[in-house]
């Protein structure tokens, strides 16, 4: 592979995307090829906390990726990847989404596996490449594993996060329970962002026929911080919409402690998207009782209710 080859995941990166990138790169190091960490947008405070925990530098900002080889981690949609994309080479996914439209001129390896986190398939592709992970290594996925599932909460999670992340919990020299802890308080860290900054902080875009979807998650253990500012989350998102052009815009409040979501929606659909989640909408609000994975839980209802 060439200086410019480079693992890297969704604009918008929460730490699973970020470690997986890491980890990828220092992998394919490990195994003989020039591939660096990079990332297609800002770190959030839970990311630069893990950072910081395990002594290890941010990856290289990439703000177009025109003409450069790319291994994507965490996400294969068009929509979600770094500018310029449409333009770069793709050689390699690793993903734990649904399958979007990334295309490709050759074959290429394509690892997609219905399991909590991307950095679960990466601890299972060490194994398979016959490399040792070290335990600053294993520090950062289970960091990465453990925030995508919630610290083993979400219902993404499979029996196969469980014991990936009991095992590099041994190897990093920590608990993950009491680590994970850490996690959900740095995740809840909201400081002084703005209402527009709240909605596109952790935000993906689905492509559904002619129609874009947008969802944004704001995961917190203090939800009361958002909900009383939901007039103006809801103007934000009135904004987005009307610059972008989505036919539905999501923003999920979770509740990490109580596993729910309250709901803020915009744009149209609102009775059909209502209906998809076991929900009534009203003055654009709805409760998701045991609501905690987009992925899972909220994209496929409201992408069938879309088509």
């Amino acid at each position: 592979m060439s200086q410019s080859a480079y693992a890297i995941g969704h604009q918008q990166p929460d730490t699973d995307t970020i470690i997986s990138a890491i980890a990828l790169a220092r992998l394919k190091q490990a195994t003989g090829s020039d591939v660096v960490a990079a990332r297609a947008g800002e770190l959030n405070p839970e990311t630069e906390f893990v950072l910081e925990r395990w002594d290890v530098a941010s990856p290289t900002l990439l703000e177009d990726a025109t003409d450069a080889e790319l291994l994507l981690v965490d996400h294969n949609e068009y929509s979600q990847t770094v500018t310029g994309a449409r333009e770069a080479t793709i050689s390699q996914v690793i993903d734990h989404h649904r399958i979007g439209d990334v295309t490709t001129g050759d074959p290429i390896s394509f690892r997609a596996e219905p399991v909590g986190s991307t950095a679960t398939i990466l601890t299972r592709l060490y194994d398979e490449a016959g490399v040792d992970i070290d335990a600053e290594t294993a520090g950062l996925l289970l960091s990465g594993l453990l925030s995508d599932t919630v610290v083993l909460r979400s219902p993404t999670t499979t029996d196969t996060d469980r014991e990936v992340a009991e095992r590099l919990a041994e190897i990093a020299g920590v608990d993950y329970e009491d680590y994970g802890k850490e996690l959900l308080a740095q995740k809840s860290k909201l400081g002084e962002k703005s209402p527009r900054e709240m909605v596109l902080g952790d935000f993906k875009e689905y492509d559904i026929g002619d129609d874009v979807l947008g969802i944004g998650q704001i995961e917190t253990v203090e939800p009361e911080t958002v909900l009383e500012q939901r007039d103006a989350v809801i103007e934000a998102m009135d904004e987005v919409v009307a610059e972008r052009g989505y036919a539905v815009l999501l923003v999920l409040v979770t509740d990490l402690l109580e596993e729910e979501s309250t709901a803020f929606i915009a744009g149209d659909h609102t009775e059909a998207v209502g209906d998809a989640l076991g929900a009534t909408f009203t003055d654009r609000e709805a409760f998701l009782p045991g609501v905690m994975s987009r992925k899972k839980q909220v994209v496929p209802p409201v992408e069938d209710a879309l088509k």
